[in-house]
C-alpha cells in the first residue's frame, strides 16, 4: 500500500479529532486515542497549509499554494465507515493563498500574496469578487478576521511590518511597525483583544490596544480608532519563529529550531520545550487542554498545555549528616548519615538503625528489587538490611565483617549476589543467604583507576559482566579469575554507569551520553551497536522495557524517551555529583491509574523530593518522526523470516542511517537508528546467510561504515537487531583509520572536504566483496572487504581518472564480467573492466560525455549482440538514452545510438530505473514521469504518464514492484513517498 512520510504543515483540533496535512492528503486522527482514522486526498500536488472549519463545523476550507478545497465533515458514521470526503475538485487561484475565512456557507474569502482579497462562491466555483489593496507589498503571511458586513485583513509583509486594511476602505487603517524581518505568523484573538506576530528576526510580538474602546471589535470602527501598541516584545527562540497560536492563558510559538516556547499575556516565559528532533516545526494549534504540532521530522506530536513541569515538590528534610537518599519498593525513603540508617514511611516517625562501623567511609547499594539494602565500609563491615513487605520496617538480616582487604566499590549483580571490589582489583562474589556465602572471585586487569563503576551477573549462563572506571567493560565465567573477553573503552574515562541484562542482551550506560548494546550468542558476548543520547551523563533506566532512561545534563536531571526520541522532563536540581535516586511509579489518583517519576536528592544539606505526573508533561506521537532533513539514499530489503513486510534503509543530511519498516497499522516507524560523523551520501545492501544483511553506508569526511542487520521472528514479530561492524575513515590519522596504534606513531592524512559519493559492491568469492568508492576528490578508491576476518577493509587501488568529483558509481552484469560506470560532474561517463582492478595503471576502456553537467542519476538495460542501453539524468534537466556496443573482451566501446529528452522535467533529474519495457524518472521538480522504449532503427522513447509527489528535493528512486498493471517506486527526498504508476492497456 501507497504511504507518503513529508513535512506536516497543518495541523487543527476540530471536535473530538486532529486534522493533519501531510503533503497533500488529509490525515485525520482520534483526538482520545491518537489512532488514524481516515487519510483523505486534498490538493493535487500541493502541500497543505491551513484548515477553515465552518460556523457550523460540516465544511472545512483547506488551501496550500495556490489551491484551495473543501472537505464535507460527517462526523464518525458507521455505515460509511468514513468521517471526511472532498466536496469539490481543488480550485487553482493566481497566487499564493495566506488566509482564508468562511463568509457564509457557500462563500469564502482568500488572501493572497499580493495583499488581494478574493471571494469564491462554493457552489458554482466561481471568484465572484476580488478586492486589492493600495499597498500590493508581497505577503510572507496574512490573516483575515470577519466583521460584521466586512473583512478585515492583517497583512504580514517583507518590510517587516503588518499592514491592517478593509476590504471597502482604499487606505489602511494603521500598520504595526517594530520587527525587524519579515512577517511568518500573525494570530488574533478578538475576545482577548491580542495579536501576535513572529518573525525572522527570531521574535514574537503581543499587541493589544491602550485604551478601552466605545466601539465593539468586530466592528470597523474599532480597527480605525483603536491603536494597536506592541506591549511584549519576546525573545526565545534560537532561529526564526515559524508560528503561534493563542490559547485559554497562554501564546505559544515553534521555531525554526523545533523549541516549543510557552508564555504568559504579560510576556513572561513559563516552559520551553524541543520537540522534532530539533527540526522546524510547521504548524501548530491548541485547544483547552492540548497542543498539537507538525514537524520537520515528518512526525505528529500532542503535547499538554500545562504550565508547570512538576507535580509535586517540596523539601522532605534538612540534615547535613545525611549522606545518601534511595527509595525503597514500597516508595519509602532510606537515608544514611555517618553512624546510622533512617528508614522514612510518610506520615509516620522515622526508624533508625544503628551502623557499627569502624570506618567514616561508606557505600551503599540497593538491589534492583529495592527491597534489600547493603551497606559496607571500606575495612568490610557489612550489614543487609531488608524492607518488611507487610509493614513497613527494615530488618537486619546480615551483620559480618568481610576479610576481602580495603574495599573500594560495592554492587549489587542481581537480587541475590554482591560484588566487591578490593585493592590491587580483587574481584569477590558474595551470596546472601542466612549469611554472607563467597562463591567465586576474579581478578581485574590492572588500569589506571582499578576500580569497579557498575556491574550485573546472568546467572543462566554463568557470566559476571563488570565495567572499571577506565571506561572498560570485562566478562567473566564462573571458575576462571582472568575476564574472557574484554570490550577496552567502550565507555569514556568515568566508566560506566549502569550494566543491565536482559533476555540474552546486554545494556550498558555511561558519562560519555551512550548506551551500548551487546549479545550472548552461544556462551559468548559480541558487542552490536551503540545509541547517542543528547545529553553526556547517561546513568540507568527507570522502565523495564529499556525505553525510558534517565541522566544528567550540566546542572540538570533529564528523563528521556528513547523510543520516541522525546526530552520527557528536566529538573535544575544542580548536577549530578550528590546523593539522588530516581524510580518510576503507578498510583492511583481519582481511580485512574497515573504514572509518575519521583527524583529525590540532596542540595544545600535539604532533601529534595519531586514528583511528576507524566500525562500532564510528557509529549505523545501521534505519528512518529524519522530523517529531520533530506534522505539521500534509500534502498528496501526483505525478509525471508516475512516476505510481506518491506523494510527501509535510508540515510541523509541529518547524518542518521535508519532501519525502518511499516507496522500493521501502516504507520513508519524507526527500529534502528545509527548516527555518521557527517551526512550519508550513498549506501549499498549485500545480502549474507542467515537472515543477514551487509549495509555500507558513506559520505561525509570520508567515512565509511558496514553494519549488519540480523532479522529474529518472535511471536509473528520480526526483530531487527543493528550489528556494528568498522567504521572506517579515507582521510585521518591511522589512529582514527586502525585504532590500534600509539598516537607517536600516527602518520596524519586529514582533509575534511573529501566526501563520498557513491558506492558500489561485486562479489568475487564466498567471503570477499570488492567496494568502488566514487569520492569527491575525483578518486575511484577500490577496497577489499573480508567479511569472515570482522570485515577488514583493506584498500587496493586508487585512481584518478576523471578530473572532476565523481558523482555515481553503476555496476553492470555483461556476460561473465563486470563493468563499473562512473559518472562525473562534467557529465563524463567512464567504463571500466573490474577483472582488471589489480593491473598497473588500471584505467577505463571507454568514456564520453553524454550530459552538459552533473549526471545525478544513472540506469542500465542489457540488450542482445553486446549492446547496452544506458539512461543518465542530471542538472541540465535532460534525460540521455545511449545504445553502447562492448567490444569482444572489453577492449573498446563505441555508441551505435542516441537520444535524449530535456523537456520531461522542469529541473535536475535525480532518479532512473527500467522495468522492462518502461522507464522511469524522477526530478527536483516532484514529477514522476513514466516512459516505454524500444530499440528499432535508433532508440526511441515515447512519454506515457507523469505524476505529482508530495516529497520536496527528490533526491532518488527505488523500485520496489514491477507488475502486469504498475509500477511501484519509493521517492525519496524531504520525506518518502510510495509512487504507484499505472501502465498502459494494451489498447493505448
Amino acid at each position: 500500500m501507497a504511504f507518503v512520510r513529508t513535512d506536516v504543515t497543518a495541523v487543527r483540533f476540530h471536535q473530538d479529532f486532529i486534522f493533519a496535512g501531510i503533503g497533500s492528503y488529509t490525515n485525520i486522527f482520534y483526538k482520545a486515542s491518537l489512532k488514524s482514522v481516515q487519510r483523505v486526498v486534498t490538493l493535487l500536488g500541493q502541500k497543505i497549509y491551513c484548515f477553515v472549519p465552518s460556523k457550523c463545523g460540516d465544511k472545512i476550507l483547506c488551501f496550500g499554494g495556490k489551491q484551495f478545497t473543501v472537505l464535507s465533515f460527517t462526523g464518525p458514521s458507521r455505515e460509511r465507515g468514513e468521517i471526511c470526503s472532498r466536496l469539490i475538485t481543488p480550485v487553482v487561484c493566481d497566487d499564493w493563498l495566506h488566509s482564508g475565512i468562511w463568509v457564509d456557507d457557500d462563500k469564502v474569502a482568500l488572501l493572497t500574496a499580493h495583499n488581494i482579497v478574493q471571494f469564491w462562491d462554493i457552489s458554482s466555483q466561481t471568484l465572484l469578487s476580488q478586492h486589492k489593496s493600495k499597498d500590493n507589498s508581497i505577503l510572507y503571511s496574512g490573516l483575515l478576521i470577519p466583521l460584521q458586513d466586512e473583512v478585515l485583513v492583517l497583512a504580514g509583509t517583507v518590510f517587516s511590518e503588518v499592514i491592517i486594511h478593509c476590504c471597502s476602505e482604499a487606505e489602511p487603517l494603521q500598520h504595526l511597525k517594530g520587527h525587524r524581518g519579515v512577517i511568518f505568523s500573525i494570530t488574533c484573538d478578538p475576545q482577548k483583544e491580542i495579536i501576535v506576530t513572529t518573525s525572522d528576526d527570531r521574535s514574537l510580538r503581543i499587541w493589544s490596544p491602550n485604551t478601552v474602546s466605545k466601539h465593539k471589535i468586530n466592528t470597523k470602527e474599532y480597527w480605525q480608532h483603536t491603536e494597536m501598541l506592541c506591549k511584549h516584545e519576546l525573545y526565545g527562540h534560537l532561529a526564526r519563529v515559524m508560528r503561534s497560536c493563542i490559547s485559554n492563558n497562554m501564546v505559544v510559538s515553534v521555531g525554526e529550531d523545533g523549541a516549543i516556547c510557552f508564555w504568559n499575556f504579560n510576556g513572561r516565559p513559563l516552559r520551553k520545550n524541543l520537540a522534532h528532533q530539533s527540526s522546524c516545526i510547521w504548524a501548530v494549534d491548541a485547544d483547552n487542554d492540548s497542543l498539537v504540532t507538525g514537524g520537520g521530522d515528518c512526525g505528529i506530536m500532542v503535547h499538554p498545555l500545562s504550565v508547570a513541569d512538576v507535580s509535586k515538590n517540596y523539601t522532605f528534610e534538612r540534615n547535613a549528616d545525611v549522606k545518601k537518599v534511595v527509595f525503597t519498593a514500597r516508595r519509602n525513603i532510606v537515608m544514611m548519615t555517618d553512624n546510622c540508617i533512617a528508614y522514612c514511611v510518610e506520615g509516620k516517625d522515622k526508624l533508625e538503625y544503628r551502623l557499627n562501623h569502624t570506618s567514616t567511609y561508606k557505600l551503599l547499594s540497593m538491589s534492583l528489587c529495592r527491597q534489600i539494602i547493603a551497606v559496607s565500609d571500606m575495612d568490610g563491615k557489612l550489614d543487609v538490611f531488608i524492607e518488611n513487605c507487610r509493614e513497613d520496617y527494615l530488618q537486619n538480616v546480615i551483620n559480618t565483617k568481610l576479610e576481602f582487604g580495603k574495599i573500594l566499590s560495592m554492587h549489587w549483580g542481581d537480587n541475590r549476589h554482591l560484588i566487591f571490589c578490593s585493592q590491587n582489583g580483587e574481584i569477590n562474589v558474595v551470596a546472601k543467604g542466612n549469611e554472607a556465602e563467597k562463591i567465586c572471585s576474579y581478578i581485574l586487569p590492572v588500569c589506571k583507576e582499578r576500580w569497579l563503576t557498575a556491574a550485573a551477573i546472568d546467572v543462566k549462563n554463568n557470566m559476571t559482566i563488570l565495567g572499571d572506571r577506565c571506561g572498560n567493560i570485562h566478562v567473566y565465567i564462573k571458575g576462571e579469575k582472568d575476564p574472557v573477553k574484554t570490550f577496552r573503552k567502550v565507555h569514556g574515562r568515568y566508566g560506566p554507569t549502569s550494566i543491565a541484562i536482559k533476555d540474552n542482551e546486554i545494556i550498558s550506560t555511561g558519562r560519555d551520553g551512550t548506551i551500548r548494546y551487546f549479545v550472548i550468542r552461544h556462551g559468548k558476548v559480541k558487542y552490536m551497536s551503540n545509541k547517542c543520547l543528547e545529553f553526556q551523563w547517561v546513568e540507568k533506566f527507570l522502565d523495564r522495557d529499556e525505553s525510558i532512561i534517565c541522566g544528567f545534563q550540566e546542572r540538570d536531571f533529564v528523563v528521556y524517551d528513547i523510543r520516541n526520541n522525546n526530552k520527557m522532563l528536566k529538573v535544575p536540581c544542580g548536577g549530578g555529583h550528590r546523593s539522588w535516586d530516581a524510580v518510576r511509579q503507578i498510583d492511583k489518583i481519582n481511580d485512574k491509574y497515573e504514572e509518575f517519576i519521583k527524583l529525590i536528592y540532596i542540595k544545600n544539606s535539604d532533601i529534595n523530593i519531586a514528583a511528576f505526573q507524566l500525562s500532564k508533561i510528557v509529549s505523545r506521537n501521534i505519528v512518529n518522526g524519522s530523517h529531520s532533513k533530506e534522505i539521500n539514499c534509500l534502498q528496501c530489503c526483505i525478509s525471508d523470516l516475512d516476505p510481506s513486510k518491506m523494510f527501509y534503509v535510508s540515510g541523509g543530511e541529518d547524518t542518521t542511517l535508519r532501519v525502518s519498516h511499516l507496522d500493521s497499522r501502516m504507520e513508519f516507524v524507526d527500529r534502528v537508528v545509527y548516527k555518521h560523523l557527517s551526512n550519508i551520501r550513498a549506501l549499498k545492501l549485500y545480502k549474507l546467510k542467515d537472515e543477514k544483511i551487509l549495509v555500507i553506508s558513506a559520505g561525509g569526511r570520508a567515512q565509511i561504515c558496514l553494519n549488519i542487520i540480523n532479522f529474529d521472528k518472535k511471536e509473528d514479530e520480526i526483530k531487527v537487531i543493528f550489528e556494528e561492524v568498522l567504521d572506517y575513515q579515507i582521510k585521518g590519522t591511522d589512529k582514527e583509520k586502525k585504532g590500534n596504534q600509539n598516537w607517536r606513531n600516527c602518520t596524519v592524512d586529514f582533509d575534511p572536504e573529501t566526501r563520498v559519493m557513491d558506492i558500489e559492491i561485486i562479489q568475487t568469492d564466498d567471503n570477499n566483496l570488492i567496494v568502488f568508492v566514487g569520492c569527491s576528490d575525483a578518486y575511484l578508491r577500490i577496497y577489499n572487504v573480508n567479511i569472515d576476518k570482522n570485515a577488514e577493509f583493506q584498500l587496493i587501488n586508487e585512481v584518478k581518472y576523471h578530473k572532476t568529483c565523481i558523482l555515481k558509481t553503476h555496476c553492470i552484469k555483461f556476460e561473465n564480467e563486470t563493468i563499473l560506470v562512473t559518472c562525473t560532474t562534467r557529465g563524463e561517463i567512464a567504463f571500466w573492466d573490474t577483472s582488471k582492478l589489480n593491473n598497473d595503471g588500471f584505467l577505463p576502456f571507454f568514456s564520453t560525455t553524454t550530459n552538459k553537467s552533473g549526471i545525478n542519476s544513472i540506469a542500465s538495460k542489457l540488450l542482445s549482440n553486446g549492446d547496452i542501453l544506458v539512461a543518465t539524468g542530471g542538472d541540465d534537466n535532460a534525460m540521455h538514452l545511449n545504445i553502447i556496443n562492448m567490444q569482444p573482451n572489453l577492449i573498446s566501446a563505441k555508441i551505435t545510438s542516441s537520444s535524449h529528452m530535456d523537456s520531461l522535467h522542469s529541473s535536475q533529474i535525480t532518479g532512473l530505473c527500467f522495468s522492462g519495457e518502461y522507464l522511469v524518472s524522477v526530478s527536483v521538480d516532484q514529477r514522476a514521469s513514466l516512459l516505454r522504449w524500444k530499440v528499432e532503427e535508433g532508440i526511441l522513447c515515447e512519454f506515457v504518464s507523469q505524476t505529482f509527489c508530495d516529497v520536496a528535493d527528490v533526491q532518488g528512486m527505488e523500485l520496489m514492484e514491477s507488475g502486469s498493471e504498475s509500477i511501484k517506486v519509493c521517492v525519496f527526498g524531504k520525506g518518502t513517498e510510495v509512487i504507484e504508476l499505472k501502465k498502459p492497456s494494451l489498447n493505448e
